[in-house]
């Protein structure tokens, strides 16, 4: 776990550099998206309100409690109850992240479903996929709804929003963000070329993601 050899400082450091990578690699844009890390079992550190993930620094961070809303540090995003909901419904989330990168926030404004089955790199990293219908942003409404979706799924469309997802280091949950954005470019691009998009077999699919459920990345963000 991060907090059992990590230092606040550390950590913070830490989630600065998740948010830069997600800038530099077009996953993040503008003040739109929110990233956390776990601390320990009392406590996360969330990226404050109107940070730009790209820029972010420690100064803009906030340690918040996973069991009320009370908060030290910058003044917490908006969507902390959903990172906290995460927290909560998965103890084994160490790292949450909440983007609206193109393919991904195209395919959470339509009615398109995100298939898991079409290769290796999907079906081991982005997990199983539930959506939710739209609800205003920063709502006790929504961290209710994600807190419901994520008790059997990893990674959650937000219905004309963008997607939230998670994972227990930082480099499984980059190559969560990237594969799931990279399903959705596949999706959108294919029905625009009208392809139709060959999913692997069932059973082999099971085997994989039975392999999968023991395998964490060795890539690093700055690898």
């Amino acid at each position: 776990m991060h907090w059992a050899s990590m230092g606040l400082d550390d950590l913070r450091q830490q989630l600065c550099e998740l948010g830069r990578y997600l800038g530099e690699r077009g996953l993040a844009w503008g003040t739109s998206g929110n990233i956390s890390l776990r601390v320990d079992e009392h406590r996360f550190l969330i990226s404050a309100s109107g940070a730009w993930l790209g820029q972010l620094v420690p100064e803009q961070t906030a340690l918040c409690s996973l069991h009320d809303a009370r908060f030290e540090g910058a003044k917490p995003s908006v969507e902390t109850p959903m990172h906290r909901a995460i927290y909560l419904h998965r103890p084994e989330a160490e790292v949450v992240v909440h983007v609206s990168p193109p393919y991904a926030t195209l395919v959470a404004c339509s009615t398109l479903d995100v298939p898991t089955d079409l290769n290796i790199e999907n079906i081991f990293y982005v997990g199983r996929v539930a959506r939710v219908p739209y609800i205003p942003p920063g709502t006790q409404q929504l961290a209710d709804a994600v807190g419901e979706a994520v008790r059997e799924h990893e990674t959650i469309i937000l219905s004309n929003h963008g997607f939230i997802t998670f994972h227990t280091a930082v480099p499984d949950v980059l190559m969560r963000v990237e594969s799931f954005e990279m399903s959705c470019r596949l999706l959108v691009l294919a029905r625009m070329a009208g392809l139709e998009l060959n999913h692997l077999p069932a059973e082999l699919v099971e085997q994989l993601r039975s392999e999968a459920s023991g395998y964490s990345s060795r890539l690093s963000p700055a690898g």
